[in-house]
């Protein structure tokens, strides 16, 4: 299947009629979306293809098992873009009009409700990634381009039983909050980085001595972020920052639980 993109033009026109255009976010109508886009010849191909997946994605209620399962899917379908591509608005609004459409409405469905507080701002960062939340930031609260980062931050290949099974981590405190967190830490965009961190995380959840709760996890990233410069995080192996992160974990829940006892 052939990857599009929105032109320029096409973003600025649903950007600037996005509140025109809300009745139809709200009442699901597709067929209002590819009839403008292709009336105006907004979408253009990449020179990319994927094979498909919407059928593949899933919405059980389940949030956290959902976000792990869609985030590996969407990646696997897309793992081929360079990043200057996956990183670009144009593509993302593209899917998220056209071929995601329908996946979008599904997974977002509580909030396409004009009762439902601030729903205009959720349902705009539903459908773009360069929102008031800037670039970076916007694409990783998108409720489907978060997704497929989180993967990407955390794709493992020499992991062959499970290369996407550091998600599970993420998602334990909340995928949508805790991704926008990982995003924040410049640190964290080195994949080495991010998976000895998460690495260490887990080992901490198996050994169920200490509560690695959303607090701690935020922490532990300041901990890495503090450090960065000093400990020359970037040339640091994956072995290295899981041995450093355990090291901290080992004295932060030893002070927490010195504090409970006084």
């Amino acid at each position: 299947m052939r990857l599009q993109y929105l032109t320029d033009d096409g973003i600025q026109y649903l950007k600037g009629n996005f509140e025109t255009n809300l009745p139809h976010y709200i009442q699901k109508d597709s067929a209002f979306f590819a009839k403008m886009l292709k009336e105006h010849d907004f979408l253009q191909n990449t020179g990319y293809d994927f094979n498909p997946f919407v059928t593949n994605l899933q919405v059980t209620g389940d949030e956290s098992a959902d976000d792990v399962h869609n985030a590996e899917v969407i990646h696997r379908a897309l793992s081929n873009l360079p990043y200057y591509i996956a990183i670009d608005e144009k593509i993302w609004a593209a899917l998220l009009h056209t071929y995601l459409f329908d996946f979008v409405c599904k997974k977002r469905k509580d909030f396409l409700d004009e009762t439902v507080r601030d729903y205009q701002n959720k349902i705009y960062n539903s459908f773009f990634t360069y929102t008031k939340h800037g670039k970076r930031r916007g694409t990783f609260v998108n409720c489907v381009a978060s997704l497929y980062w989180g993967a990407e931050m955390v794709y493992a290949p020499d992991n062959r039983d499970d290369p996407y099974g550091l998600l599970r981590e993420i998602a334990a405190t909340g995928y949508p909050s805790t991704i926008v967190i990982f995003s924040s830490s410049r640190i964290l965009g080195r994949r080495e980085t991010c998976i000895g961190f998460l690495k260490a995380i887990h080992k901490l959840r198996l050994a169920q001595k200490w509560n690695v709760d959303r607090p701690a996890v935020v922490s532990g990233i300041k901990y890495l972020n503090l450090i960065a410069g000093l400990s020359m995080l970037d040339m640091r192996s994956e072995e290295e920052i899981e041995n450093m992160t355990e090291t901290f974990y080992q004295g932060y829940f030893q002070t927490l639980e010195h504090k409970d006892k006084q």
